[in-house]
């Protein structure tokens, strides 16, 4: 059994992002520091740990499969990518940006299956998770024993409220284990995976620690193990995607009338402090930088992650006017960038003069046309008539209500998801 969908892709969370939606910083139960090394966790008839790259030889055998490897993004394709992928793992648990277990059943000494889980928002306060297991153990409730760990650790000790899964409708099996481990399907997002080389639906299913933890067993035994020193991987590239496009080296310049889009410099910092970090404009998103030391920290980071091709951010810039003024960007989803999610903000001043519907569209052109998007998500919170509105009028499609999605002002609140297809564009 495969789902959501396979092994995921990694998205790193900048020092502030701007987005429609606001994370907050839940307290975990009993917090566990799963960058220093992840804790192996105990069941009754299996445990998970994190795999070696020992392990990649006899996961290649399990996972690398036609019937397995149908509902994954790209699984690697040999034992030696699969210990890639393990090293790449290992080196994003401990920037905390996810985390990868094992499936051991007992009697077993290498992982039959993993599960892999990231943060969607910084903090952890809400994450994604991905799961494969090898075909011989599909039907014997191996996968269901270790979700079900999985989750109460992920809700025990991370801190996450909210947890989310993206599935095929077509895959069967998969949405069938989330329903039996106590997923809710919240919405059909269109054309968001690949499967036999066709655009498919996916369903959105989501989890959250209240009902869990509500309901939950006595903990499951969770043996905390610190890293050797000696087992750390040495320096390598934080992603597993190809060579970067020509946008990943130098961000192009665009414009229509009344407003370009270029990328941010040092010298809007200030000027975004004055209109971003405003409570008008942060009202429904996690909150900008309030300082422009921060603020060029932030364009500092960007400029990184775009040249690693993981990340693309544009100021806007008025007519008449030499620094930004708002802001777009771009964060991968997938391992391709063919799936993203975009945010935005711009200063209360320019609110209904038409340089958001102008930059926007700018914005979306780049994306399709020059990144190579394929869908594009956004996610804003339900009581942000503004963005929604703004979406809507972009030709978006409002695919999900997302339940307690985030957190604002100490209480959590819901998301709409919202999509836009290349064919969407303004219809």
């Amino acid at each position: 059994m495969t789902g959501a969908e396979g092994l995921l892709a990694s998205r790193e969370e900048p020092p502030a992002p701007v987005r429609p939606g606001q994370a907050g910083e839940p307290r975990p139960l009993d917090a566990v520091d799963w960058t220093s090394g992840l804790p192996i966790l105990h069941g009754s008839r299996l445990s998970l740990r994190e795999p070696c790259v020992e392990d990649a030889e006899f996961l290649f055998e399990m996972l690398a499969t036609p019937d397995v490897g149908r509902f994954m993004n790209r699984p690697p394709n040999r034992p030696e990518a699969f210990e890639r992928f393990i090293e790449w793992a290992r080196r994003q648990r401990r920037l905390g940006r996810n985390f990868c277990y094992g499936i051991v059943p007992d009697g077993y000494d290498r992982p039959v299956g993993l599960i892999q889980v990231r943060p969607i928002e910084s903090g952890f306060a809400s994450a994604e998770w991905g799961f494969a297991i090898g075909q011989p153990f599909w039907g014997q409730d191996v996968f269901a024993s270790a979700a079900r760990i999985v989750i109460d650790f992920i809700f025990r000790h991370t801190g996450a409220h909210r947890l989310e899964a993206r599935t095929a409708i077509q895959n069967g099996r998969a949405n069938g284990a989330l329903k039996k481990v106590g997923a809710t399907p919240e919405g059909v997002l269109r054309e968001s995976f690949i499967v036999d080389g066709k655009p498919v639906h996916q369903v959105l299913w989501s989890m959250r620690s209240e009902e869990w933890l509500s309901n939950a067993p006595t903990p499951y035994r969770v043996e905390i193990v610190p890293e050797d020193a000696e087992s750390v991987a040495g320096p390598g590239p934080d992603s597993l995607v190809g060579p970067s496009p020509g946008w990943c080296l130098q961000m192009p310049e665009l414009r229509t009338a009344g407003v370009r889009l270029r990328e941010l410099v040092h010298a809007d910092a200030e000027p975004l402090v004055r209109l971003v970090a405003t409570p008008d404009v942060g009202r429904y998103m996690q909150a900008p930088p309030d300082t422009a030391a921060g603020f060029r920290q932030f364009i500092a980071w960007g400029h990184a992650q775009r040249a690693a091709g993981q990340f693309a951010c544009l100021g806007v810039v008025p007519d008449a006017c030499d620094h930004a003024v708002g802001i777009f960007q771009l964060h991968r989803v997938d391992q391709t960038f063919s799936i993203a999610e975009w945010g935005f903000a711009l200063g209360r001043p320019y609110w209904g003069t038409g340089l958001f519907g102008r930059g926007a569209r700018l914005f979306l052109d780049f994306a399709f046309d020059t990144v190579g998007v394929r869908r594009l998500e956004a996610r804003a919170a339900q009581a942000n008539v503004r963005a929604n509105a703004a979406l809507r009028k972009l030709g978006a499609a409002r695919e999900g209500a997302m339940k307690r999605s985030f957190l604002l002002g100490g209480e959590y609140h819901d998301d709409y998801l919202w999509s836009l297809l290349a064919e969407d564009r303004f219809a």
